[in-house]
């Protein structure tokens, strides 16, 4: 009796066929590494933050840490998966995740090695982290929307780069990302899982070939929250207000930081792009 099971050869002709009428790949992914005078997203313009307001779709950086278990979770025990934004339709959605799976088999194919993260275009991503406890299902307990383009300069982030860190880059040189938002479940705040989805961030943002991350922390002037990010490497950019759509402090304290990765941490904090 023949086979019901398609051969390899066919299931890759179809699925190849397929890619080449929905998307070419080369319009689907941005990796890293891009020319230094890339200027893809209008962060210098605040329409990051300031579209976002306008939608109502995406929230100011929240990660408050008080109160939830205080149990840390460990790289090991989060599945961390990268996504397109928000409001990204079910079609382009089906496009992306059809040309990950190609670049896939092209890599086995070819006995490749793929790269540890692979960003859609569009310049957003979504960052979503996944957690099983014992006798459970896994269940999603957090959320981070964040920018994976490199944004222009302009004279306050020079400004800003050289009062914080006492650098003095050639002119419009430097390149910044943001994180829009950022939501923790209330029962796992505390747990460590802001923290690691910083770093994490940051590496990707570093593949992109950024060099600082921007964001706007709001916690209704208690200073908790700014307390924390201060914690966690990111110092108070007030030149950078109006640019990240929050003049007078109107939607909270501006930050930045600057983009690291440690050695291997690919390593240990796997992601799963789609």
């Amino acid at each position: 009796m023949p086979s019901r099971t398609p051969s390899f050869i066919s299931r890759w002709i179809f699925w190849t066929s397929l890619s080449l009428l929905v998307l070419p790949i080369s319009q689907a992914f941005q990796l890293g590494q891009h020319p230094k005078n890339l200027l893809s997203y209008a962060l210098g313009e605040g329409l990051i933050l300031a579209s976002a307001l306008q939608q109502s779709k995406l929230l100011y950086a929240s990660n408050n840490c008080e109160g939830g278990t205080s149990t840390h979770l460990l790289y090991s025990d989060i599945e961390w998966r990268l996504r397109p934004p928000e409001g990204t339709s079910r079609l382009d959605r089906l496009k992306i995740k059809l040309g990950a799976n190609i670049l896939r088999l092209e890599s086995k194919l070819k006995g490749g090695k793929l790269p540890p993260v692979l960003c859609p275009r569009g310049g957003r991503a979504l960052l979503e982290a996944y957690h099983k406890e014992p006798g459970r299902r896994r269940k999603k307990i957090a959320r981070f929307g964040f920018t994976t383009a490199r944004g222009p300069s302009s004279a306050e982030i020079d400004a800003t780069i050289k009062e914080t860190y006492s650098i003095n880059p050639p002119p419009l040189s430097a390149s910044i990302a943001a994180i829009i938002y950022m939501f923790v479940e209330p029962e796992y705040r505390g747990a460590n899982v802001g923290g690691m989805a910083l770093e994490v961030i940051s590496a990707i943002q570093c593949i992109q070939a950024v060099d600082f991350t921007v964001l706007v922390a709001d916690d209704n002037g208690s200073g908790g929250l700014v307390r924390w990010y201060e914690e966690h490497g990111y110092s108070r950019a007030p030149l950078l207000q109006s640019t990240l759509g929050s003049p007078d402090e109107r939607n909270g304290i501006a930050m930045i930081s600057p983009v690291k990765i440690k050695e291997g941490f690919f390593d240990q904090c796997v992601i799963k792009w789609w």
